[in-house]
């Protein structure tokens, strides 16, 4: 009994401990690295994110840009920084995962050395034509592909997750595209505004003014399941199955950071995001809010790692 009452009062000690470090944290400001440019999807849901979390935390939580390299140089800078909760990546979880495998060499193991704290957020992207393509369903456009090979596709870049949600409908669909990569999503969708290419998988900001205009047209979404920005248009997982892919932003770190400042953070992030004014932001951007345990974001990014991965390699996408 003495020995039974004893472990009792160290698991308690133990978890009073973890309790007040948390709430000795933090005592200085911390650092969110966005690894793109400014304007982009992910900063702006992480400035609405840092901007509550320093009002709830009583600490400025503050947004540096860090772009370069498809995200790999700000991960870069996050991974070689003290695992001490006040250096976090906010990032598209999905092209963290690609970076893994398109890059033949990286100066950092994302499994190994990145350490997850929460999801945030899911954008759905959409497979979406310009009016003067003579289809109106996914169907439609597949059997067009079919009547006329070589229909052309942008993408904000090789490697990026409109090419490579580009490349699984023309494998699955098994029909002639022709890749057409722009530097970044804004030019892909003025080039399918502009009628120089046929059709495009895009996040919804860039596209729903001209959907609304009438100028462009979703055909599918590639979420496994239809969104809730478009429920109408149906999931391109429903003509083939295992075709999705999507935006998920998240919160990580270098790793082992203490687990109570991970418990911590991913707590505050998650009170963040459902802040009434930070939701009705997220709306505007098509994020739909989607928190998590650390435990599940690790496996999300460890299974798109091997998903993905062997698309990369089968049609030898590189970033180097």
């Amino acid at each position: 009994m003495k020995m039974r009452h004893a472990g009792t009062v160290l698991a308690a000690a133990a978890l009073w401990s973890g309790i007040a470090a948390a709430q000795t944290f933090p005592t200085r400001p911390v650092r969110v690295i966005v690894p793109w440019v400014p304007g982009g999807i992910n900063d702006t849901s992480a400035r609405l994110l840092a901007q509550q979390m320093s009002v709830n935390m009583g600490q400025p939580v503050i947004v540096d840009n860090r772009p370069g390299a498809a995200s790999t140089v700000g991960t870069d800078i996050v991974v070689k920084s003290a695992a001490d909760g006040y250096t976090l990546l906010y990032t598209d979880l999905t092209a963290t995962a690609i970076n893994a495998t398109a890059y033949a060499k990286l100066p950092y193991d994302t499994v190994r050395d990145l350490g997850p704290v929460t999801m945030v957020g899911v954008s759905p992207m959409f497979l979406v034509v310009h009016a003067g393509v003579p289809a109106k369903t996914v169907q439609e456009l597949v059997a067009l592909a079919k009547a006329k090979p070589g229909l052309t596709y942008a993408s904000a870049g090789n490697g990026s997750t409109s090419h490579l949600i580009g490349e699984m409908f023309r494998g699955a669909a098994n029909i002639d595209l022709a890749h057409v990569p722009f530097k970044g999503s804004g030019q892909a969708a003025v080039s399918l505004v502009s009628r120089e290419v046929a059709l495009h998988f895009s996040a919804s900001p860039p596209i729903l003014p001209h959907i609304k205009s009438g100028a462009l047209r979703a055909l599918a979404t590639t979420l496994p399941r239809r969104s809730s920005i478009m429920p109408d248009v149906p999931a391109l997982a429903e003509s083939y199955p295992g075709v999705q892919i999507f935006i998920l932003s998240g919160m990580m770190g270098p790793a082992r950071m203490p687990r109570d400042r991970v418990a911590y953070l991913g707590a505050e992030i998650a009170k963040a995001a459902q802040a009434p004014e930070v939701q009705k932001r997220f709306d505007t951007l098509g994020l739909e809010t989607k928190t998590s345990t650390p435990e599940a974001l690790g496996t999300f990014v460890q299974t798109e790692i091997t998903r993905l991965g062997k698309l990369i390699r089968d049609t030898g996408t590189k970033l180097d």
